[in-house]
């Protein structure tokens, strides 16, 4: 009896020694997983998590690495694009994110250029000229104003004012309006307003867009905010 008793403990001895010997393999297997993880998380660039995926391909985390390598190449596409602000541009990141995250405002921005390149169709014959007018005729005609007596332009009402950021000085607030007209088709036919009226003691120079209405305003502000731009309603005109 105790011959078998000194075996059935040896058992459980071995037992316990494989268990354990299986468990520590595994959770160093884990721990050399996670490292890669870190490391790729750390790095954050579409190439990091490639190579995780390479060297992780069943790992827990793939699903995630995809999908975060997957949304940074699609950020870094989306940056060219509009770094380039051209039809060919926008081309290339449609053609390789059809369902990104910038592909609406890519597409409204494509369609807004090549509206801007369509040619203008001139007409095939010349109008012809108006059939000279009698004295009497001539007479019941209003003159109209010349460029010399033409009233000015009139400006937008200030129904909604929207600021685009806060500059030291009125240059450095011109060059941001450029590099922002360069980037963004939305602004392009608009007239900033740089408003320099000390305001609680500063002197800044800020860049402001005045437009008609407050939808305007929320639609222009959202289509700047994606692309990264800065944008928020101002309390004055």
């Amino acid at each position: 009896m105790k011959s078998v008793s000194s075996a059935n403990q040896v058992a459980r001895a071995l037992s316990c020694a494989l268990l354990g010997t299986f468990f520590a393999v595994a959770l160093l297997g884990c721990s050399t997983r996670d490292d890669g993880w870190e490391e790729a998380v750390k790095t954050d660039t579409p190439d990091a998590y490639d190579s995780y995926l390479q060297k992780n391909p069943r790992s827990q985390r793939a699903a995630e690495a995809r999908v975060r390598r997957d949304a940074l190449v699609d950020q870094r596409d989306w940056l060219v694009a509009r770094r380039t602000n051209s039809i060919d541009g926008y081309s290339a990141y449609l053609a390789a994110h059809a369902d990104g995250v910038w592909s609406e405002l890519a597409t409204r921005r494509r369609e807004a250029l090549l509206k801007l390149q369509a040619p203008v169709d001139s007409p095939s014959t010349p109008p012809a000229a108006p059939a000279p007018l009698d004295d009497a005729a001539s007479a019941s005609v209003p003159t109209l104003p010349t460029e010399a007596s033409a009233p000015a332009s009139v400006p937008v009402r200030a129904d909604y004012v929207i600021q685009l950021g806060a500059f030291s000085s009125n240059a450095a607030a011109r060059q941001s309006w450029q590099r922002m007209q360069r980037s963004f088709v939305e602004l392009q036919g608009f007239e900033p307003r740089i408003d320099s009226r000390p305001v609680k003691g500063s002197s800044l120079y800020r860049l402001r867009l005045v437009l008609a209405s407050k939808e305007q305003g929320d639609l222009l502000c959202a289509a700047l905010k994606r692309g990264g731009a800065e944008c928020v309603p101002s309390s004055s005109p």
